[in-house]
C-alpha cells in the first residue's frame, strides 16, 4: 500500500499545481509541454540512460500507444467539458475507475473478498457526493440532449487508458518501468509541443516553473502506480486510488483552498474512508 500512497501523494500535488497555474491563467499546452519534457527527462535519469526498450518492437509501440492516450484523454476532457459542463466529465472521469477494476476480476480473473466487493460498492456508489456541485436534471440535460456519445468516449477513454497499465503489467512485465514511462512522456511531449505551437502558446519563466514541478510530479505518480500494480491486485489499486485521490483532495481543498464543506461531502468522506478500509 506504501506505492499505492505515494502515487495518491504526487496525484494530490499534481491537482494542487494545476490549480495555482490555472489561476494564474498559464497556457495549457505550453505548460503541458514543460511537463511533458521534465518528466521524460527525469524517467530517463531513472533509467541510468539506458533505453533497451527501443529494441523490442512490442513494448516501444504499447508506450507510444500509452502516451497518445494520455494526451488523447486530455483533450477529449476539455472537448467534453465544453460542451457538457464540468460537473458530468468530472464524474465520469471518476466513475470510469469500474473499467479496469471490472476487468481485473474478467480478464486476469482477480477473485476479490467479500469484504472488497462491499468496498468497491461503497466506493462507487458514494462518488456522486464528492461533487462539490449536486447531479441534477439540470447538469444532467446537456449529456441526455446530444451529448451522451462524448460522455461514452471519455468514460471508455479514462478507463481504458488506466487499465492498460494492468495490461502491460501482467503482458509484458519485464519492462523497465523508467525506460517505459520514458516512452509514454516523449510521445505525450511531441503531441503537446505541435498544439502548443500550432496555437502560439509561449513558455514564460513562470509556466516553466509550474511545469518543472508538474513534470516531477507527473512521473512519480504514474511511477508509483505502476509499482502498485506490481505488489497489489488490480481490484485493489483502481478504486483505492480512486478514493485516496478525491479524499486526499478533498481534504486539501479544506485546510489550503479554505473550502467549506457540504453535508454530502462529509458523508463521501466518511463512505470513502470506511471503503478504503475494507478494500485494502
Amino acid at each position: 500500500m506504501f506505492y499505492l500512497f505515494l502515487s495518491v501523494l504526487c496525484s494530490v500535488g499534481i491537482a494542487v499545481t494545476f490549480k495555482f497555474a490555472d489561476r494564474r491563467g498559464h497556457p495549457t499546452f505550453a505548460l503541458f509541454v514543460v511537463n511533458y519534457i521534465v518528466a521524460t527527462a527525469t524517467a530517463l535519469i531513472g533509467s541510468g540512460g539506458r533505453l533497451h526498450i527501443v529494441s523490442d518492437p512490442a513494448p516501444l509501440l504499447f508506450g507510444i500507444l500509452m502516451g497518445g492516450l494520455f494526451v488523447w484523454s486530455f483533450f477529449l476532457f476539455m472537448l467534453t467539458v465544453r460542451k457538457l459542463g464540468m460537473v458530468i466529465p468530472v464524474s465520469l472521469m471518476r466513475l470510469s475507475a469500474v473499467l479496469p477494476t471490472a476487468g481485473s476480476i474478467l480478464v486476469f480473473a482477480e477473485v476479490p473478498l467479500l469484504r472488497q466487493v462491499a468496498g468497491i460498492v461503497v466506493a462507487f456508489a458514494a462518488l456522486p457526493l464528492a461533487s462539490k456541485e449536486k447531479i441534477t436534471a439540470k447538469t444532467l440535460r446537456p449529456l441526455l440532449h446530444g451529448g451522451l456519445g462524448w460522455g461514452l468516449v471519455l468514460f471508455f477513454s479514462y478507463g481504458i487508458t488506466d487499465f492498460l497499465f494492468k495490461v502491460q503489467k501482467e503482458t509484458l512485465p519485464g519492462i523497465a518501468p523508467y525506460e517505459f514511462l520514458a516512452i509514454i512522456f516523449f510521445t505525450a511531449m511531441l503531441i503537446t509541443a505541435t498544439a502548443a505551437w500550432l496555437r502560439r502558446e509561449r513558455i514564460t519563466p513562470a509556466v516553466l516553473f509550474a511545469g518543472i514541478l508538474l513534470g516531477v510530479l507527473n512521473m512519480f505518480s504514474t511511477y508509483f502506480f505502476i509499482l502498485a500494480l506490481g505488489e497489489l491486485p488490480g481490484i485493489v489499486v483502481y478504486p483505492a486510488n480512486g478514493i485516496g485521490i478525491i479524499l486526499m483532495s478533498t481534504l486539501v481543498g479544506v485546510f489550503l483552498w479554505k473550502e467549506r464543506l457540504s453535508v454530502r461531502n462529509g458523508i463521501y468522506i466518511a463512505l470513502a474512508a470506511a471503503a478504503l478500509v475494507l478494500i485494502a
